[in-house]
């Protein structure tokens, strides 16, 4: 749903009419797109005798696309993307800025609930959509900010210039992309954090026959290949045509080259296709006016003309770059020459992996503790850090289904290793004979997979997270069909160990802890309501504790968005401060503002005198209200406006305000054995209940798997009815590259600079 509205703004792009793009994330899985085209067309349709874009949001087969004057090249088909996500959507806000005015429809379930409205004046254009998909529809509507980040810095290579970001106000991720480069910058983008064996990538683009085709490449010193593909700005992870045609002419226009160039002379065999695309990043981008995909979602593209023209001008044009640039070529044969000589070597390495059987345990290292099921469906293998670990796991797992194997130490960097290093190494190679499946593009078999949940397991410290991270990296580089076909996992042993007296619990996560500690601390606690003397107890006061915490969360992103959130509070604590009131008159709204300033100097003194200011909201037509307030001896605003008053976080802070109300007014008091706590804040409610919570509890965080007896470990890490597993997917394939490039390649710079711009974000250092 995200993608068809994006790619509404990004077809503006195409046409000229739009460089910016802004995507937001909201705290209740709701969605704004925003972009400064051109503004949805808003005049009177001719047969519908509707305004075009209550058409447009309403109407199948109503779009811009089979108008070739309105879009020349687009990515959607059939003109049904915005009205399906209408549709889906419980509640769509359509705002549009076009012939100086503000336009604003509201939808519920796909139709219209208001008329298409003039609500105010601007000088901008554009169009701003806001929907949340109906919960009643799908099972879910949590949206992952890796996967739409992806799709986003894609679109942003794809469209030179275009400017596109992307907030997560549940998490307070962001980023920010845009590259004028446009397929070269992405190429560079790829190599960054890497050694590139020639300066600058090979770029071309020509217009063959009404088709678009630009590609380009550049050849790094490491023994991974990324090339990405890309039809009418859609990704196709599953090719294509089009990469078809790039991989088989790359081969054959490199082969000739160096035999014309006699290049081959200590070669017994032509470069094979693995060869010529060792330590290759590469971007394959075709536009043309008829795509066929394999499949809705469009993951592979199927014009078979594509093929022989991507492949004629690959053959013309880089054929044409390697005899115009004799160093270059020569560099990159080299390259190619040094990965068939070790794909030679490693054809002898990779027999001594292989096995008679899939599941014949004749020939199975003597480490593993294999389990008594041949189906890999029911199997399940758990990759254990050190002989200690190994021993427990062996004595606690159900032998049924579960092997163990335990690996001594650090395994290879596969990141600064080629194939033939890596086969060289013991615990690399047991590895790979217990999957059973093979190594190798042209020798891995997925269908021989010996175990379908394999499972890391290591200890929570530095050490198990490094051991963590080299198999993450030996299976994202070596192995992605173990990732792809969602049969890699990680073990979560549980985080903490509390003690109270002679009892102990296992607690899995800080969630988890943070809820351990509410209970504990109102277990005999009482809270006396203020004002009619009655008290609140045990589940109740817990649910209570809870709200206060989401509050407190929430106005700490507040915060960090650069609103005081004691300013927010007190807008919020006044229930009758609504979205309406902005269209009130000043008179109105300064005496509601009277109220708010009472409520600011009696609890959050520190910040008064605020001073407040009213303005006028042209593109809304109702006003704003700025607060200034002193904090640390400097001046802090906080702005209260439409956009701020609408949020889905401005509306949830008002919800649990009527909530916690339910418990009086502050000040609180709470008793507990006895004691007698006086609270004036929320805040301090919570802090109190932590802080009881706490009391004869020995809290140590736990590292090592080791620590606990077989039957512990059972019970917290590999029982199936009580364990966590994580599943590794690969959501952002070009943040994972980077990522795994940054923290286990060959450069030190990225590193420190990793380190260091995440150092504050650390919980728990290991020391």
């Amino acid at each position: 749903m995200v993608y068809e509205v994006v790619d509404n703004s990004i077809d503006e792009t195409v046409a000229g009419y739009c460089d910016r793009i802004k995507v937001t994330i909201h705290l209740d899985n709701s969605i704004t797109v925003e972009d400064n085209g051109r503004g949805i067309p808003v005049d009177i349709h001719k047969t519908e005798k509707k305004p075009a874009a209550e058409v447009v949001m309403t109407m199948l087969h109503a779009g811009g696309k089979f108008d070739s004057q309105a879009y020349k090249v687009a990515g959607g088909l059939h003109g049904i993307g915005v009205s399906v996500v209408n549709a889906l959507s419980e509640h769509l806000d359509l705002e549009i800025r076009r012939d100086a005015k503000v336009y604003h429809q509201l939808y519920r379930k796909g139709a219209a609930v208001t008329k298409l409205e003039i609500i105010g004046e601007t000088k901008k254009t554009g169009t701003k959509i806001k929907f949340k998909a109906d919960p009643q529809v799908f099972e879910s509507i949590d949206y992952s900010f890796d996967i739409l980040s992806q799709r986003l810095r894609e679109l942003s290579f794809l469209n030179a210039g275009v400017h596109i970001s992307i907030n997560d106000e549940r998490s307070e991720k962001k980023h920010d992309f845009q590259y004028k480069g446009g397929i070269l910058s992405f190429v560079e983008h790829l190599n960054e954090n890497k050694n590139p064996i020639h300066p600058k990538p090979i770029h071309f683009s020509v217009e063959k026959e009404g088709t678009f085709i630009e590609i380009a490449l550049q050849y790094n010193d490491g023994y991974s290949e990324s090339i990405f593909s890309f039809a009418n700005n859609i990704n196709t992870p599953e090719g294509g045509t089009h990469l078809s045609g790039f991989k088989s002419a790359l081969t054959r226009t490199i082969n000739f080259y160096a035999a014309s160039n006699n290049l081959l002379k200590d070669v017994k065999e032509n470069f094979g296709g693995e060869d010529v695309r060792e330590g290759l990043a590469a971007v394959i981008s075709v536009k043309l006016q008829n795509p066929q995909f394999e499949g809705q979602t469009k993951t592979k593209l199927g014009n078979s003309e594509v093929k022989g023209l991507v492949e004629s001008v690959v053959n013309e044009k880089l054929g044409s770059y390697l005899g115009e640039h004799p160093p270059i070529a020569r560099k990159i044969i080299e390259k190619v020459r040094e990965a068939t000589r070790a794909r030679q070597a490693a054809r002898k390495a990779r027999d001594l992996t292989r096995r008679k059987s899939a599941l014949d345990s004749d020939f199975l290292p003597g480490k593993l503790s294999d389990c008594q099921s041949k189906d890999p469906e029911d199997s399940e293998i758990f990759i254990v850090e050190g002989d200690s670990a190994g021993g427990s796991a062996k004595q606690g797992r159900d032998r049924k289904n579960q092997a163990i194997l335990p690996l001594k130490g650090k395994i290879l960097n596969v990141e600064k290793a080629r194939f033939d290093k890596m086969l060289s190494s013991q615990e690399i190679r047991t590895l790979i004979t217990v999957l059973g499946m093979g190594i190798g593009k042209d020798e891995s078999d997925i269908s021989k997979l010996r175990y379908h949940r394999v499972i890391i397991m290591t200890d929570a410290d530095v050490d198990g997270s490094h051991i963590r991270t080299l198999l993450l990296t030996f299976f994202y580089r070596q192995l992605p069909e173990l990732v792809e076909n969602g049969y890699l996992y990680i073990a979560r042993p549980p985080l903490f160990k509390v003690k109270k007296g002679k009892e102990e619990k296992y607690i899995k996560d800080e969630p988890s802890l943070e809820n351990y500690l509410i209970s504990t601390g109102v277990e005999k606690a009482r809270l006396v309501a203020n004002g009619n003397g009655s008290k609140i107890k045990g589940d109740k006061l817990k649910e209570l504790i809870k709200k206060a915490i989401s509050y407190e969360k929430i106005l700490r992103k507040m915060e960090r968005r650069k609103k005081e959130p004691k300013v927010v509070d007190a807008f919020v604590y006044d229930p009758t401060f609504k979205l309406s009131t902005l269209k009130k008159e000043t008179d109105k709204i300064e005496a509601k503002l009277k109220k708010i300033n009472n409520y600011l100097n009696n609890f959050y003194p520190e910040i008064c005198p605020a001073e407040f200011y009213i303005n006028s909201d042209e593109e809304h037509n109702c006003q704003m209200v700025t607060v200034k307030t002193r904090k640390n001896g400097i001046t802090h605003e906080t702005w209260i406006n439409f956009n701020f008053l609408s949020t889905p976080e401005y509306e949830e802070l008002r919800r649990l305000s009527q909530e916690i109300k339910k418990a009086g007014e502050p000040p609180y008091e709470l008793e507990e054995n006895n004691q007698h706590y006086q609270l004036n804040t929320i805040k301090d409610l919570v802090d109190c209940v932590f802080s009881i919570g706490r009391k004869g509890n020995y809290i140590q965080r736990y590292k090592g798997l080791g620590e606990m007896t077989p039957t512990q470990l059972w019970e917290t890490t590999m029982n199936p009815e009580s364990r966590t597993l994580l599943q590794v997917k690969i959501e952002d394939a070009v943040e994972a590259d980077a990522i795994f490039t940054v923290l286990m390649g060959d450069k030190v710079e990225p590193r420190r600079e990793f380190i260091e711009r995440n150092a504050l974000d650390v919980r728990n250092l290991d020391v």
